[in-house]
């Protein structure tokens, strides 16, 4: 026969149990929601917009990185004729990394960004960008 003291233990263990799984499955959720920024010095960090090889539009908020992925980053270059909207960066490599060109969106309007792949036709990427 169980006893009444022992089935009120075990219930409260189970419940117990139960709530550690629950708390753990909605922390790892909000780990997951959150991989996609981080935090620098109090300030939320977003991912930067990402433009493959050959793709001639994407969209970007006021303050993001445009990062211009590119077969051969450091002999690829990039041109504005909107530099009042994005701050250009070329690509290079200092010997012991390669980065890709990019830039930043600096205000909001449709910028249009050149691409000169070595050996290759050069194409335009229009980016529009929103407050």
């Amino acid at each position: 026969m169980i006893r009444p003291a022992r089935v009120v233990v075990l219930a409260s263990t189970a419940l117990v149990a139960v709530a550690a799984l629950a708390a753990c499955s909605s922390t790892t959720s909000d780990q997951a929601s959150s991989s996609a920024s981080a935090v620098v010095g109090g300030n939320q960090v977003l991912p930067p917009v990402m433009v493959e090889p050959g793709q001639t539009t994407a969209t970007a908020k006021v303050g993001d990185t445009i990062v211009i992925k590119a077969d051969d980053p450091a002999a690829t270059t990039i041109s504005t004729t909107t530099p009042d909207l994005v701050e250009l960066t070329q690509g290079s490599n200092d010997g012991s990394a390669v980065f890709n060109p990019g830039a930043k969106a600096l205000a909001a309007g449709t910028a249009v960004i050149n691409v000169a792949p070595p050996g290759a036709d050069a194409y335009d990427v229009t980016v529009t960008i929103t407050e």
